[in-house]
């Protein structure tokens, strides 16, 4: 918690001191359980309360922020692959708090990245589909998920869509639903933050919604991937690694299986000494999805086919229809 001490007239009273509260959750987005990054200026005097209360908040619980200022506009992060959001959770709440009140942040993971099997996804899921996302029993068993939604990239783009929805409706239930103006029309102003792949998922979600488009101030791509452009041989190899994705995926999967029989805290200290991953959350998150094999899995049929599909030179004509 950081508190500021200036005042904010845009806060239903007049507030003397606000806190930035950070709050980690889950919301369902697409049919995925996704993990969700929510920061705000808050009023100070309930800054405790209002952090224990969205602390303790369970899937699709959106709407606990009580005491929070009225942003006019909200910074919307997209990170790269792996998409787990909590890895920038300390970087977006030091953005908000220089930006000032009035500014809010709003990050999101990939559907499918995360830990536990109802943000991965379970076996059946991941033995009866294909890597395109495609089941020779679509339809018949409603439990089993869209897997289209966390292994490509027009499935990204849909689930960073709803996403966006779904987070202007809160934004209107929660600071217009004693307005007289008419909730439905007005929309906060947007800057999009993205990282690495992410920058492509804007760039496609922002030609398929001119509507939300409308109300961006300013995109910001955070070394923006596109296509690979290495040396030769990186290319040669990230190449055949993607036009042979139906066994290097199986193959990764096994070696992480392999993986998880060693003491954490012996991949600990590698990732520590030998990688330089200082940061112990950082390193804890690393650990938690790299050992899950459907984590790796989801990671790397998007991934390759990142590799596959984009070219050098930007082009999202492909994904905006």
């Amino acid at each position: 918690m950081v508190e500021t001490g200036s005042t904010d007239t845009d806060c239903e009273e007049v507030l003397s001191v606000t806190s930035i509260i950070a709050s980690e959750s889950k919301i369902t987005i697409c049919g995925w359980p996704t993990d969700v990054v929510l920061i705000d200026h808050c009023n100070a005097k309930h800054a405790d309360e209002e952090s224990a209360l969205r602390q303790s908040s369970a899937i699709d619980n959106r709407s606990q922020r009580r005491d929070c200022c009225k942003p006019h506009t909200l910074l919307l992060f997209v990170p790269g692959n792996p998409g787990v959001v909590h890895w920038y959770t300390d970087f977006l709440t030091q953005v908000v708090e220089r930006l000032g009140k009035g500014y809010a942040a709003r990050g999101v993971s990939y559907a499918g990245h995360g830990v536990g099997e109802v943000i991965v996804g379970n076996d059946d899921e991941h033995s009866k589909t294909d890597y395109s996302g495609n089941r020779e029993d679509e339809g018949k068993n409603p439990k089993l998920r869209n897997m289209k939604i966390p292994w490509t990239m027009d499935g990204q783009i849909q689930h960073k869509i709803a996403w966006i929805d779904a987070l202007i409706d809160d934004w209107r239930k929660q600071f217009l639903s004693n307005s007289k103006s008419n909730p439905s029309k007005e929309t906060p102003n947007f800057i999009f933050i993205s990282h690495s792949i992410g920058a492509h998922f804007v760039q496609c979600l922002l030609l398929r919604r001119p509507d939300i488009l409308a109300h961006t101030a300013h995109i910001i791509h955070l070394m923006p991937f596109f296509r690979f452009d290495p040396p030769p041989l990186k290319s040669f190899m990230l190449s055949h690694a993607a036009s042979w994705y139906e066994y290097v995926v199986p193959m990764m999967t096994t070696l992480v299986n392999a993986a998880s029989v060693f003491p954490r805290r012996w991949i600990d200290f590698y990732l520590e000494r030998h990688v330089g991953l200082n940061c112990p959350k950082g390193r804890k998150i690393a650990l938690d999805i790299f050992l899950n094999p459907k984590m790796m899995r989801n990671h790397l049929v998007l991934g390759l086919q990142e590799i596959r599909e984009l070219p050098k030179m930007p082009n999202v004509s492909p994904y905006v229809s």
